[in-house]
């Protein structure tokens, strides 16, 4: 059981508080008899100098205070107010919490707005005064930086990281660097300011490469991860502190239906071939007429179109020929291509948009393209001197066992990333490791550099020069209660967790989701200034006055971000008895706080949590999900209709659809009070 503090209460008044139906002399009054209780009533729009030697005279200097700080749109209206506490009276971030009193003021009956003003006072201060101070510590850091990958943005990298004083370890899997210009001909040399990036690299005393290189194993935590590698056969072990992956994408060739026949190419082919000859057309026999040219495909990703647009644009310039492309869709999402794609039209590409892949077949020794043309609603045959097949831009086919060795959850087509808004740009599931450019997606060559100076900004935040800073004492563990069972260490989405006898959290790799404090099933792991003891109390202020009575646990990343803009809206009016309870991430949910919620009176509870793959934790809304079925069906096993009991998933942005699961929950219990 924690032990309560003092709590000074801080009601910033103005003439909106009053016109809104509240009598903050009769709110400070009610305030001022919750035990161990102060309050100062202050009007927020006096001079600074006056607001802070009323502070200052409230607050005695060299003492920890809990302030609360209640107001209407605090964050606006009494943002002075919080910048002379946080700044000048110096109160700890942990120890300041902000109320807006905005949902009181939405009720028409003035008994109403005090009521509620009272009770978001008492579940405030019911959580403050058993809050904990985090603190800041500084750790030892490896400043030392794994490049791993032969692309633009991995040497990018590594030569941004030398010349912040990083030293860095580029290992990539071929004998050389071989980084691909999306979008642009194989041949196609780059533009001088990147190409002097290898060379800065060989003539940086900093970037050890390790080409030939093979991941093998990941061990330990950021800042100090050792990474085994396998070099020519050789094994190696290495310390560092972080790393940015930015494997190189792989050309994938669409396979040839007629194997090494001279007049089918591959894109990279062709390429190569007119760079080597002036004319293609002399590799062909004299023909009378134009000689026929057929792309089949480009339709992959913008940057392919791109890419097979220069080649037919070279290869219009050559007098014989006539081309035609064969695409199922023109994608055109990319600087200039549609301009390119009505260029080539000009300069007479013929276009035909199937919805399947044309098939290929010879005659005379001649390729013929078969296709249903959506125009003339018929099979069409196309006799052709040369056909050109598209290649396609895929991740690298390691990235599957590179993402399982270090824990990442990878996106759906094999990157490294997973597909999360979160995570955008360079964000991985775990503290330490970046990906950036072709690691994570197909891009164009400014946009993966843009990444990799992205992830070596981030990277230099977090090492320094071989000093981190990290929360201390966030996430705790009982070391008498803790058994061992490791529940905690398989779910930890973070990876922040190891074991020596017990469960250890490493705090500059934790992120304070809370799902192993909810998992947890000898309740060993509590979560600073989100304990148990903190939500129960919560929970306990319930005003029997106040109906109907509805528990909301949301997520602080979308739910409670959303309740906030809902609550400012015009016209919205909250159950009387609607009480908020923000929770670090829906993960840190617990079974038990549903269960409390019934036998503290409570006739309907909400959790609402992150869209479906929007977590910041990755799956915290799923156990979120996981753990109300499950409550759901407890409830059933009593008699207790589960409907009363709702989960749904609310983004950040979307005050209207934290309106619209607050009304069907109030809808439920209406038919529940009908029936």
């Amino acid at each position: 059981m924690t032990k309560l503090k003092n709590l000074d209460i801080i009601l910033a008044h103005g003439p909106e508080l009053s016109a809104g139906g509240l009598d903050y002399y009769q709110l400070g009054l009610w305030a001022a008899s919750l035990p161990r209780t102060r309050v100062l009533a202050v009007n927020p729009g006096l001079p600074r100098e006056e607001l802070l030697r009323r502070l200052k005279a409230f607050l005695y200097l060299g003492e920890e205070h809990r302030v609360l700080l209640a107001a209407l749109d605090p964050l606006r209206r009494a943002r002075l107010l919080i910048q002379l506490l946080l700044q000048e009276i110096g109160i700890h971030p942990e120890f300041l919490l902000t109320l807006d009193l905005q949902e009181a003021l939405s009720y028409p009956d003035a008994k109403a707005c005090s009521l509620k003003a009272h009770h978001l006072i008492g579940v405030a201060a019911s959580m403050l005064t058993r809050a904990e101070p985090v603190g800041v510590q500084e750790l030892p850091v490896s400043p030392r930086v794994l490049v791993w990958g032969d692309s633009y943005a991995a040497l990018k990298a590594a030569v941004s990281l030398a010349h912040l004083g990083h030293p860095v370890l580029w290992a990539y899997p071929g004998p050389t660097p071989a980084p691909l210009l999306p979008g642009a001909p194989v041949t196609e040399p780059p533009e001088p300011p990147v190409a002097s990036l290898l060379t800065a690299a060989d003539a940086s005393p900093l970037i050890s490469k390790v080409p030939k290189a093979r991941f093998l194993e990941l061990e330990g935590q950021v800042g100090h991860f050792l990474v085994k590698l396998e070099i020519s056969g050789e094994i190696r072990q290495e310390l560092v502190g972080g790393m940015i992956l930015a494997p190189e994408l792989h050309l994938t060739p669409n396979p040839k239906p007629l194997a090494d026949h001279f007049r089918i190419f591959s894109l990279s082919e062709l390429e190569r071939r007119l760079k080597e000859q002036e004319k293609i057309e002399g590799l062909f026999p004299p023909r009378d007429g134009l000689l026929q040219a057929a792309f089949i495909g480009g339709d992959s990703h913008p940057l392919s179109l791109k890419r097979t647009l220069k080649a037919i644009s070279r290869l219009q310039t050559q007098d014989p020929w006539q081309v035609a492309l064969f695409l199922r869709d023109a994608k055109v999402g990319a600087p200039g291509l549609e301009a390119a794609l009505e260029a080539a039209l000009a300069q007479g590409l013929i276009l035909f948009k199937v919805s399947e892949p044309p098939k290929i077949s010879l005659t005379d020794d001649l390729p013929q393209v078969s296709f249903f043309d959506p125009v003339m609603l018929s099979r069409e045959v196309l006799a052709c001197d040369l056909v050109v097949l598209d290649e396609v831009y895929r991740p690298d086919p390691d990235n599957h066992r590179l993402a399982h060795l270090l824990g990442l959850f990878s996106g759906p087509a094999g990157f490294l990333q997973k597909d999360n808004v979160r995570l955008l740009p360079v964000v991985t599931n775990r503290q330490g490791i970046y990906v950036a450019g072709p690691g994570r997606a197909v891009m164009d060559l400014d946009q993966a550099l843009a990444e990799a100076d992205t992830a070596v900004s981030m990277c230099h935040e977090l090492l320094g020069q071989g000093l981190a800073f990290a929360p201390k004492g966030r996430a705790v563990v009982d070391r008498g209660r803790c058994t061992l069972c490791l529940t905690c260490y398989r779910l930890c989405p973070h990876r922040a967790i190891s074991w020596d006898n017990r469960a250890v959290i490493h705090e500059l790799a934790c992120q304070g989701c809370g799902t192993c404090a909810a998992h947890c099933p000898n309740e060993a792991i509590q979560i600073r200034n989100f304990t148990d003891d903190q939500v129960v109390a919560a929970m306990a202020t319930l005003d029997p006055r106040l109906t109907p009575k509805i528990f909301a646990f949301l997520c602080q990343n979308s739910a409670w971000e959303a309740y906030q803009a809902a609550i400012k809206e015009e016209g919205l009016i909250l159950p009387l008895g609607f009480i908020p309870l923000r929770l670090p991430c829906a993960g840190k949910l617990d079974i038990d706080y549903l269960l409390r919620g019934f036998t503290y009176g409570a006739q309907g509870i909400l959790v609402m949590g992150c869209p479906l793959d929007n977590c910041r934790s990755d799956q915290g809304n799923c156990h979120a999900l996981w753990r109300v079925e499950r409550a759901q069906g407890l409830l059933a096993e009593v008699g207790i209709d589960p409907r009363r009991l709702l989960y749904r998933p609310v983004a950040a942005n979307a005050p209207r659809d934290f309106q619209d699961a607050v009304m069907s929950l109030l809808e439920i219990l209406s038919q529940g009070q009908a029936a």
